[in-house]
């Protein structure tokens, strides 16, 4: 099974491929795409389609999708949704292809996070992007490049594999 993971971003996206056989789980792509800039915020819509059709050409079929649920960012309505509208995309290309998505909030990720390193969570504890790619790194043996990669690493990792410690 090939499985992408998606760390929602309208200027950087990350994504990740994963080959997922029993037991066995390895990372066989991953990127971090510029979709977008501050004076060109809809940018992605021109481009973010066909490149989810070459990442299926190049390393597919994709069986799966799991990405983090994009926030609500209070304050930045237009980063708010500028990240559903990305997010909206790859569900539909997703709903196209027959192609099983999975979705899940930033807090279930980040105490993922915690399981696999076995960190108590509270309040005073919240992994950051280091504690992500140490806990990939982990589960994997290797990471992304960038954080955006990784984040998208783990939430695949959660929604499609038994890695992650109940």
């Amino acid at each position: 099974m090939r499985v992408l993971g998606v760390d929602p971003g309208y200027r950087n996206l990350g994504l990740a491929i994963l080959e997922i056989d029993g037991p066995e789980v390895r990372l066989i792509h991953s990127r971090c795409m510029a979709v977008g800039r501050v004076t060109a915020p809809l940018a992605f819509t021109k481009f973010l389609w066909p490149a989810l059709e070459e990442l299926n050409r190049e390393h597919g079929p994709i069986d799966g999708i799991a990405s983090e649920t994009p926030p609500f960012i209070m304050g930045q309505i237009k980063t708010t949704a500028f990240l559903w509208a990305v997010s909206s995309i790859i569900v539909a290309w997703a709903h196209v292809h027959g192609v099983a998505f999975r979705h899940a909030s930033p807090l279930s990720l980040k105490r993922a996070v915690c399981r696999i390193l076995r960190q108590e969570w509270d309040k005073k504890y919240i992994p950051k992007k280091r504690d992500v790619k140490l806990a990939v790194r982990q589960v994997l043996g290797e990471s992304g490049q960038t954080s955006h990669e990784d984040d998208a690493t783990l939430a695949a990792l959660v929604m499609f594999t038994d890695k992650v410690p109940d």
